[in-house]
């Protein structure tokens, strides 16, 4: 018995920065399902990875002007 393989299509809505990161993501003869089916199945986030990610971002500066503010007044609280 022969079974064909048929593939549907969905149309889905995402936005531009999530299309451009998944445009980055895609090597030559390469489609998105593929770029998203292989997101999918990573089922682990190694910390590593995020290692060091945020080493020249505003971010880690306005995280650490907020920790100052409440280490600051928790100690005029006591």
């Amino acid at each position: 018995m022969y079974t064909q393989n048929i593939m549907g299509t969905k149309t889905i809505s995402i936005r531009d920065d999530i299309y451009n990161i998944l445009k980055s993501l895609k090597r030559e003869n390469e489609s998105f399902s593929d770029v998203i089916g292989e997101l999918a199945k990573k089922k682990k986030s190694n910390l590593r990875d995020y290692f060091g990610a945020l080493k020249d971002s505003k971010a880690l500066d306005e995280i650490e002007d907020d920790y100052m503010k409440i280490r600051s007044s928790a100690r005029s609280r006591v």
